[in-house]
């Protein structure tokens, strides 16, 4: 059984609203119930009545998890807390389904940190793994390279070593498979939260085709 443990970053969703605030719990009640801090959105604590029933997604070592829960207290001082009671077991979310986007981006890489120049390519999907790639450059496989994308007009540029996973020669290039190597939490929480918002504004496209 998968227990959620303090000091666990998770992202909450309110009620049946889209959108995803970043928190932290805080710590966990012998009974299950959790601690959790007050997420903040433009400089601001996010109104969280109690009784507002919660989405929370958590990511860790062995995969994806989800649960709901309804919001039983609130604490307010210098620091903001709220707390959840679990009403559905923890769940894995399937790892194909959840962590895989197809989605055209550009981005560049260089194999080496000192190169001054980049190479260019096109991101055909990312997950919270890897990527795959169009590249116009043979890269061998097991080569590390330093990756830089965009992934929103709202988010700063990131760059992650990768390593060349496949490189088979594709329509007039070379189409990559690329994995994250040594990736920092928050750039992967970045990544994943990247995907959430993306599967959501496509389902909310499909429901009002």
């Amino acid at each position: 059984m998968v227990n959620i443990k303090p000091g666990q970053k998770i992202e909450i969703s309110i009620g049946k609203s889209n959108n995803k605030y970043v928190s932290k719990v805080d710590d966990v009640s012998a009974d299950g119930t959790l601690l959790v801090e007050t997420p903040i959105h433009n400089g601001h604590f996010v109104p969280i009545r109690i009784g507002a029933k919660v989405n929370v997604i958590f990511f860790n070592k062995d995969g994806l998890f989800t649960f709901d829960g309804i919001v039983i207290n609130r604490f307010f001082g210098n620091l903001s807390f709220i707390q959840l009671k679990r009403v559905t077991d923890i769940e894995k979310l399937q790892r194909r389904q959840f962590f895989r986007l197809e989605k055209i981006m550009e981005f560049k890489y260089k194999l080496h940190e000192d190169d001054e120049s980049f190479e260019k390519g096109v991101i055909k999907d990312i997950s919270g793994g890897g990527f795959r790639a169009k590249v116009k450059k043979k890269v061998d496989v097991g080569a590390d390279i330093i990756c830089y994308v965009k992934l929103s007009d709202e988010t700063d540029e990131l760059a992650q070593k990768c390593k060349v996973v496949r490189c088979n020669y594709f329509d007039d290039g070379y189409e990559i498979a690329a994995q994250y190597v040594d990736i920092q939490d928050r750039i992967r929480e970045k990544i994943i939260s990247f995907i959430f918002k993306e599967q959501r504004r496509l389902k909310r496209q499909q429901i009002n085709f």
